[in-house]
């Protein structure tokens, strides 16, 4: 009995592939996935890129509160502080990714270690391609807590916020 029944089945093309609708369910549930991560992935690349140029901010400033650190009461040009930050002279990295100008210089207080110089101090500009639209720019306010301030543009500098 089982046997003719399985010729029975076998006999009949029952499993030669997927219907017409299963596979119109498979594409819009994929379209459907695709739809909404597209916009997600593209948030997180330009969130990898932001944080990639307030690293380099990170490495400017901290280069640049050692230096004022060491000459105490005695203004220090930014620029001072590029090659232990890991850029040229001119404010460039050495891929040619990223741009750093500056605001003239900075003086750190012997007595009490208030630090004054020009906002922003410096500002870190996207220039390779793919960074182009990206600005980070550090600002020091006395009037602010905490007084330093880095604050980032994704649209080439038309509206910086908070990063």
């Amino acid at each position: 009995m089982v046997m003719r029944l399985g010729r029975l089945f076998s006999n009949r093309q029952w499993n030669r592939g997927f219907t017409l609708i299963e596979l119109l369910i498979v594409i819009l549930i994929v379209g459907i996935l695709a739809a909404v991560a597209t916009p997600l992935y593209l948030g997180y690349i330009k969130d990898a890129k932001t944080a990639e140029a307030k690293a380099l901010a990170g490495s400017v400033w901290t280069a640049l509160q050692g230096a004022g650190n060491a000459t105490c009461d005695n203004p220090v040009p930014i620029a001072n502080s590029f090659p232990k930050a890991g850029l040229d002279q001119a404010g460039n990295t050495t891929d040619g990714r990223w741009s750093v100008s500056t605001n003239g210089s900075l003086t750190v207080a012997c007595s009490n270690g208030a630090i004054t110089g020009g906002s922003p101090l410096f500002t870190v500009t996207g220039a390779a391609t793919d960074v182009s639209f990206i600005r980070v720019r550090m600002n020091y306010d006395t009037s602010k807590n905490p007084p330093s301030r880095l604050e980032c543009s994704t649209d080439s500098g038309g509206t910086f916020v908070d990063c």
